[in-house]
């Protein structure tokens, strides 16, 4: 389980992994402590199922704290448990779109094959460097 806090619109402000407690159901938290040799009553199990809460409560504090910190007012987040399924899911809604400058740079050539070129007077070279950049420019047009 992973603890996000996500503004109320869903932007990520912090994702914590791991720390949900795993509850040990009580027939076999009372196997294990028999196997200690200590017996327990049904209230004592209830005093453990509420430590468990309150250290979750904690762990959900502090990233609510952090954001408070950060100068978020409290209306205005939201602090909960997520499954890796679920994280998933908010990363996807969450990613920024790339710019078409973004996309260009991403697929332009590097500039070392130009200067190559040059340097080798490989004009062939120098113009597949160039017809690539046009190629990249017409793939993504400015707006």
């Amino acid at each position: 389980m992973n603890r996000v806090c996500l503004t109320k619109d869903g932007k990520v402000i912090e994702m914590q992994s791991g720390g949900k407690v795993e509850r040990i159901p009580k027939e076999v938290f009372q196997e294990e402590k028999l196997k200690e040799g200590v017996m327990f009553t049904d209230e004592e199990y209830q005093i453990f199922v509420i430590g468990w809460d309150a250290l979750e409560a904690m762990r959900l504090d502090t990233l609510k704290q952090n954001a408070l910190n950060a100068g978020y007012k409290e209306d205005e987040i939201d602090v909960k448990w997520v499954t890796d399924e679920e994280w998933a899911v908010i990363q996807e809604a969450t990613k920024p779109v790339p710019t078409y400058a973004e996309l260009r740079k991403r697929e332009y050539p590097p500039a070392e094959d130009y200067l190559d070129g040059i340097v080798k007077g490989d004009t062939a070279q120098v113009q597949k460097y160039i017809d690539d950049c046009l190629t990249v420019k017409a793939k993504y047009p400015k707006g």
